[in-house]
C-alpha cells in the first residue's frame, strides 16, 4: 500500500468514525428519552437491577461521546494533515 493509499485510508477512516459517533450520540439521545418515558412507571427492584447493569455502561459511553471519541477524531485529522504535508513536499 503507498503512503497515497495511507492517506486515503486515513481520510475514510476518519470520516467513517465521525458517523458512527454521530449515529451513536442519536440512538444515546434516543434510549435516554425512552428511559425518562419509562421511569415514571417502572419502579420495582428489576428497574433498580436493571439500573445497576445500565449505569456504569451509560457512563463509559457518555465519556466516549463527550471525551475518547471527539480526541480520537482530532488525533486522526492531525495525523492526516501531517501526512498531507509529508505528500505535498510542505
Amino acid at each position: 500500500m503507498s503512503m497515497d493509499d495511507q492517506y486515503r485510508e486515513m481520510q475514510r477512516f476518519r470520516d467513517n468514525l465521525v458517523s458512527f459517533n454521530d449515529k451513536l450520540q442519536a440512538s444515546m439521545r434516543d434510549l435516554e428519552a425512552r428511559h425518562a418515558a419509562v421511569t415514571p412507571h417502572w419502579q420495582d427492584e428489576m428497574r433498580r437491577m436493571y439500573d445497576s447493569h445500565w449505569n456504569p455502561l451509560d457512563k463509559h459511553m457518555q465519556d466516549y461521546l463527550k471525551r475518547q471519541g471527539p480526541a480520537y477524531v482530532i488525533f486522526l485529522k492531525e495525523k492526516i494533515v501531517a501526512l498531507g504535508r509529508y505528500l505535498r513536499g510542505n
